[in-house]
C-alpha cells in the first residue's frame, strides 16, 4: 500500500485527477522490516518478506538457543535492543501477543527511535501501541504512516475519527486473519490435537497461562 502510494492513488481517484509528480514509489526490495514478536504469525511476516528480498530483523520476549528463530530473520534482538531493531526499520511490524507485558510497549518514545520515513503496521492488539502517541507522531509527521487492522478498546467502542482521518494511515476493521477459505486451518489443528489426545500425546498450541499466551 505505502510502497506505491495507493493512499495517494485513493484520493486523486476520488478527486478524478492523477497527477504522477506527487507519487514517491519505494523499492522494497532491499529495505528493512523489523518485526515484534516472533510467534507464528510474525515468522510467517518474515517468510514473505524475505521472498521480496526484503532484510528482517526479530525480536521477541525471549530468545532460546534454539535456532528456529535465529534462521527466519537476518539479525535476532532481544526486549532491551527494541530501539535499534526500530532505529533500523524502514516498516516495522507488531505481531506480539497482548499481555500486561506489552501493554503500551509503542509508545513515544519507541515512535521517535523510528526512522521518519518509516511506517508502523500493527496486526496484533490496539492496546500494544499508545494511540494517543501514534497520532502525534503521524501528525508530526515522525513517522511516515500506519497501517492499522486494530486499535485500543476495539471490543468496546468505534475508532478514533482523528485516527481515521489522517491521510498517512491505511485502516481495517480486524480482518487481516481472514481469508476466502472458510475453514482455513482451524479444523486441521482441531483434528490434530483431538488425535493426540485419544493417543495420549502432548497437545500442540497450548496456552501458558503465566505469560499470558
Amino acid at each position: 500500500m505505502f510502497a506505491k502510494d495507493f493512499p495517494q492513488a485513493f484520493a486523486d481517484k476520488q478527486r478524478g485527477v492523477f497527477d504522477r509528480t506527487l507519487y514517491r514509489p519505494r523499492l522494497l526490495t532491499g529495505k528493512t522490516v523489523g518485526i515484534v514478536g516472533l510467534g507464528g504469525i510474525g515468522r510467517e511476516v518474515a517468510r514473505l518478506a524475505r521472498a521480496l528480498g526484503m532484510r528482517v530483523l526479530g525480536t521477541k520476549r525471549s530468545i532460546s538457543s534454539r535456532t528456529t528463530d535465529a534462521e527466519c530473520v537476518d539479525e535476532l534482538f532481544p526486549p532491551a535492543e527494541l530501539h535499534q531493531l526500530l532505529a533500523e526499520s524502514d516498516f516495522v511490524v507488531i505481531c506480539t501477543q497482548s499481555t500486561p507485558e506489552t501493554d503500551g510497549l509503542i509508545g513515544r518514545a519507541e515512535l521517535r527511535a523510528m526512522k521518519p520515513t518509516s511506517y508502523l503496521i500493527n496486526v496484533a492488539r490496539g492496546e500494544i501501541v499508545d494511540e494517543s502517541a501514534l497520532i502525534d507522531a503521524l501528525h508530526q509527521r515522525v513517522i511516515a504512516g500506519a497501517a492499522l487492522d486494530v486499535y485500543e478498546a476495539e471490543f468496546e467502542r468505534p475508532p478514533s475519527q482523528e485516527l481515521l482521518s489522517l491521510p498517512n494511515v491505511v485502516f481495517t476493521p480486524h480482518v487481516s486473519g481472514g481469508t476466502d477459505v472458510p475453514i482455513h486451518r482451524g479444523i486441521e489443528l482441531f483434528c490434530q490435537n483431538l488425535t493426540r489426545l485419544l493417543s495420549g500425546q502432548e497437545l500442540v498450541n497450548l496456552v501458558d497461562w503465566e505469560r499470558g499466551y
